[in-house]
């Protein structure tokens, strides 16, 4: 699980979750952008700054992909919940196509 902290670099309103068996795991990692310069925040205050709560982001995440195993990602500002695969690789393919991120990295500095 630490080298997926290490390898998604989202806004702090985008979260990370995995589902193993029975269980949701909220991945806290760090945050590259937080336009309403939020403190760093426990996940609980962080959901709840956005007006949600970790519970009701479960609810929803339920009914994506049957709440299959594997990786999703929570938009706790828009409410908007995505699957993403079964490996974290499929995590950061998500994120470029909702526009976070780069598949190439910059050159040329």
């Amino acid at each position: 699980m630490n080298d997926l902290d290490a390898c998604i670099v989202a806004p702090v309103y985008y979260r990370v979750v995995r589902r193993c068996g029975t269980k949701w795991h909220f991945i806290k990692g760090e945050s590259f952008y937080n336009p309403l310069n939020l403190p760093r925040l426990s996940l609980d205050d962080l959901f709840s700054s956005f007006g949600t709560s970790m519970r009701e982001a479960v609810s929803q995440l339920r009914k994506i992909n049957g709440g299959e195993e594997g990786f999703y990602i929570v938009d706790i500002m828009d409410k908007r919940y995505y699957y993403c695969g079964n490996l974290p690789s499929c995590t950061k393919d998500k994120l470029i196509e909702l526009g976070i991120g780069r598949r190439e990295p910059i050159t040329g500095y």
